[in-house]
């Protein structure tokens, strides 16, 4: 993922030669969008302990407004990981394999500016968002925790869902035009949330944060 990142970037700054010598003549109009693809979400963690996580996938939907080279959208996204590790409780248990998932849906206000080049068939772009998100617990445990006893509080499976909180993301990739109702997206999102708080079955509150990175093929059609 790190190579895909640096050619992208190393692509956007190339493109970025050429807006002096090109102006932008896009059309305008409302687009709908859906796009998919993998991502990698760093470990959470707090005073309480840390999770980390293997390669999810995320899935969005949007819908925005192109005026000529600017595009401003609403945009819903869902990003799903299965845990890998989890230091539930400090030095007292240590780092164990863990089980269950944590999900993220975030609501985002995004826009972007497609950086007008000589061929508008294939356009470079940039862009970002702010919005909100918040996670959901499902099933996380590790072999300590599934097997604490009772007298201890066990066994500990842990549901548990977030209050919502800010966040914000970076995008940048190539805009490919399939058609003059339709175009294809190849990117790549840096997304970033704020702490969390979030409520645990036992009175205890654990307040981890998120980030996130992902590629991403969408499609827009236009209208």
């Amino acid at each position: 993922m790190k190579l895909i990142q640096a050619l992208l970037l190393s692509s956007l700054c190339f493109s970025l030669s050429g807006v002096v010598r090109a102006q932008s003549v896009g059309p305008s109009g409302i687009y709908f969008g859906f796009s998919a693809g993998p991502q990698e979400r760093a470990e959470a963690s707090d005073s309480a302990g840390s999770t980390t996580f293997k390669t999810g996938f995320a899935v969005n939907g949007s819908m925005g407004y192109a005026i000529t080279a600017n595009r401003i959208e609403a945009e819903f996204s869902y990003f799903d990981n299965r845990c890998k590790t989890t230091d539930p409780a400090g030095p007292a248990i240590g780092v164990e394999p863990s089980s269950g998932s944590v999900d993220v849906d975030a609501l985002m206000g995004n826009y972007y500016f497609d950086i007008p080049v000589g061929d508008r068939r294939i356009q470079p772009y940039i862009g970002g968002g702010y919005g909100m998100y918040r996670v959901s617990i499902n099933g996380l445990t590790t072999p300590s925790l599934r097997t604490l006893p009772a007298e201890y509080g066990g066994p500990v499976v842990i549901y548990a869902a977030s209050t919502w909180a800010s966040a914000y993301q970076l995008r940048c990739g190539v805009k490919l035009n399939l058609a003059p109702s339709a175009d294809l997206i190849l990117g790549y999102r840096f997304f970033r949330g704020s702490t969390l708080d979030i409520n645990l079955a036992d009175g205890s509150t654990i307040h981890p944060d998120a980030q996130i990175q992902a590629l991403e093929i969408a499609l827009h059609v236009k209208f």
